[in-house]
């Protein structure tokens, strides 16, 4: 069975969705992305990184929460969360990258300030850098997303599942997507999906 280290409040909460939206069976091995059990040795030994998640299926132990998304649709998808050409594939790499390249790091950023940072001792730096980056790329995002449900191929891909769950941090504290009403629907359409639901329950 697939294994995965993690917990549904980290990064691990993707791969279970995908694991959810394939039908997949899987355990999740709780791991807190700072507990103690990502420091031990045995852990390490499977992800030097020393972060979550990692996935074990059969002899294969993954880690990268992208990589491993990409993985499980791409052998178990079928078609499903995944593209069926070249090209369609370039296309959720091209949209997922986006997301990771110029706005996780920001919507990370405004997260960690605001939900494990006390209100005098946040670094108004970060918050105003976090918060025009996001407000310098999401135009792009939400001109793609215009008369679109989905961002990558007219259907539900890794590409959705990880870049609206990505965002949703942003949202979780305040960001106002208001001005971006294409990406705010986008984002509460996997919030509120049959998958996500089933993770949350495990939490």
């Amino acid at each position: 069975m697939i294994k995965v280290y993690g917990s549904v409040y980290s990064r691990a909460c993707m791969v279970m969705c995908v694991l959810e939206t394939l039908g997949l069976e899987y355990e999740i091995i709780p791991h807190l992305p700072k507990g103690t059990e990502i420091k031990e040795d045995a852990y390490l030994a499977m992800n030097p990184a020393g972060k979550v998640p990692t996935l074990i299926d059969g002899e294969l132990v993954l880690w990268e929460t992208q990589a491993i998304l990409f993985y499980l649709a791409e052998k178990y998808g079928q078609g499903e969360l995944w593209g069926n050409t070249p090209e369609e594939v370039a296309d959720i790499y091209r949209w997922s990258l986006f997301v990771s390249n110029q706005l996780e790091l920001f919507a990370l950023d405004l997260f960690l300030q605001h939900k494990f940072v006390k209100e005098e001792d946040r670094d108004a730096a970060i918050i105003d850098r976090a918060n025009n980056e996001l407000d310098r790329f999401m135009p792009i995002l939400e001109t793609h997303l215009d008369g679109k449900e989905f961002v990558s191929g007219g259907k539900l891909t890794v590409a959705d599942i990880h870049g609206a769950t990505i965002l949703s941090w942003a949202k979780l504290v305040g960001y106002n997507y208001k001005r971006f009403p294409n990406v705010d629907a986008w984002i509460k359409r996997q919030i509120k999906s049959e998958a996500q639901q089933k993770v949350n329950a495990k939490a």
